[in-house]
């Protein structure tokens, strides 16, 4: 039998990593780990419980005291070294200056550009900081002359092509800034004798005039109110009170006669001298010709005819303004694109990409997004079971969502070429109960109309403008015509 030896010089250890040398060191070390901690905590214990200066207690105390004490018991030390009395007497003038009202105003930035000025226009992604800024302004200045307009300018209302200056003093500060927000109002930020940068709106006088025009048609309504030396803009707020009856694109024919009372708002600018700005309301209108005559008259808030009766109904006649019917309704059309007899359940009306389309009566939007072949797509559920749909827009108007009830008459968007189409066009479908209708078919209701009391107020106010209507001349036709 063979007995194996251990090697000499090796011990077996109690667990593997012992040394050998006995476990007593590290007993010996963690003991005095433990007496150190011991003596920490007790240390502590002293200074932040026990000791009458500097526990928590002691120290919350005194806290409380101090904030009891008078303000005239505190001592005060300077922060800064004493300044020579010359400077005590500059830095006293400097605050003086600038404080004014019941605050108290920074000190004007310094200047960053030389004397002079700058003249320019707002661009199209202009705010009224970026324009001061790329017109040279500091961000100090622009902050400036943004605070003294608060309140006096409506930040949203600063446009593309709006005019404006600056104008820098001797000095090199900005002694004056004035924004041109439309004919008759003028904001300006101006620098004041005491050095504060003050804001002010100037709103130029205006006077209102009502003018009776009338006119022939030998080519189109445009050039007869253009004929009659008026500004284009009318033919807008003409078409307009004749929507419900009148497609002026397809009912206006040479030899039709005009007449029109309007409001005309202008300009004072003294010395006898007048600026026109603008139409402000038809009172009165009178179209004649091949497709009938139509007179209406505005009275409170609303357009109605010689009786009374509303000169609103339940749709437009066209929810474009100048379009051209280029397909009808058809249950067995041939599809231009898809070549496939298939039934065109509206009217398309061909008009360039980018013509406003027009919500053909008071209504909440149902639907608002790309729908296949009907491209970009608005449909509006009306009272009476009525829904219209207006396809193929090139894009829709701004700020309106599916939910929102919207006016006759709201753009809703633009005419375009998306989804099935082969140009530009508005394919405008009706739906009476669920089902699609011709347009075209559809018997109008009439608004409500004047009745009760304000009958008598109405027939007066009919009588005194049929007289300005009646007394316009409108020249016989010229030969051939």
């Amino acid at each position: 039998m063979v007995t194996r030896r251990r090697p000499k010089g090796k011990k077996r250890t109690a667990y593997p990593g012992h040394t050998g040398l006995g476990a007593a060191p590290a007993r010996r070390g963690g003991a005095w780990v433990l007496l150190v901690l011991g003596a920490l905590v007790v240390v502590n214990l002293y200074v932040f419980v026990w000791d009458k200066k500097t526990s928590v207690g002691a120290i919350k105390r005194e806290a409380e005291a101090a904030s009891k004490a008078p303000a005239a018991a505190i001592p005060s030390q300077p922060l800064v070294a004493p300044a020579a009395p010359g400077a005590l007497a500059t830095s006293a003038s400097s605050a003086s200056s600038a404080t004014s009202g019941s605050g108290r105003l920074p000190p004007a930035p310094a200047p960053v550009g030389p004397p002079g000025i700058i003249d320019g226009k707002v661009g199209k992604s202009d705010t009224l900081g970026r324009l001061l800024k790329k017109s040279g302004l500091s961000g100090a200045e622009a902050d400036e002359v943004i605070r003294a307009l608060s309140g006096v300018l409506d930040f949203k209302t600063i446009r593309s092509g709006q005019t404006y200056r600056i104008e820098r003093g001797p000095d090199g500060r900005v002694k004056l800034f004035e924004l041109v927000v439309s004919k008759v109002h003028t904001v300006r930020a101006e620098r004041q004798p005491s050095g504060e940068l003050v804001g002010k709106g100037d709103t130029s006088q205006t006077q209102i005039e009502q003018k009776a025009i009338g006119g022939r048609i030998d080519s189109s309504l445009y050039a007869a109110i253009k004929a009659s030396g008026e500004n284009g803009a009318l033919v807008d707020f003409f078409v307009d009170v004749f929507a419900y009856d009148l497609d002026f694109y397809n009912d206006t024919h040479d030899g039709d006669t005009f007449r029109v009372v309007v409001e005309k708002e202008f300009k004072d600018n003294g010395g006898g001298q007048k600026e026109f700005l603008r139409y402000r309301k038809i009172l009165s209108a009178e179209y004649r010709g091949k497709a009938g005559t139509f007179r209406t008259f505005a009275f409170k808030d609303g357009y109605y005819d010689d009786a009374g009766g509303s000169s609103e109904k339940s749709l437009l006649k066209t929810p474009l303004k100048f379009a051209r019917v280029s397909s009808g309704f058809d249950r067995k059309r041939m599809h231009p694109v898809l070549h496939t007899q298939r039934a065109h359940l509206g009217v398309d009306y061909a008009a360039p990409v980018g013509t406003p389309v027009w919500a053909a009566a008071p209504g909440v939007i149902v639907q608002r997004g790309p729908s296949g072949g009907a491209g970009n797509l608005v449909m509006i559920k009306h009272d009476g079971g009525i829904e219209t749909a207006y396809m193929h827009l090139s894009k829709f108007a701004d700020g309106q969502k599916v939910g929102q009830r919207i006016p006759a008459k709201t753009v809703i968007g633009y005419v375009g070429t998306t989804g099935l189409s082969t140009g530009p066009h508005l394919h405008f479908g009706v739906k009476q109960n669920g089902d699609y209708i011709d347009p075209t078919k559809l018997t109008p209701i009439r608004g409500k109309g004047v009745t009760g009391t304000d009958l008598t107020a109405f027939k007066a106010e009919v009588a005194r403008l049929d007289a300005l209507l009646g007394g316009i001349t409108i020249a016989p036709p010229t030969s051939g015509t």
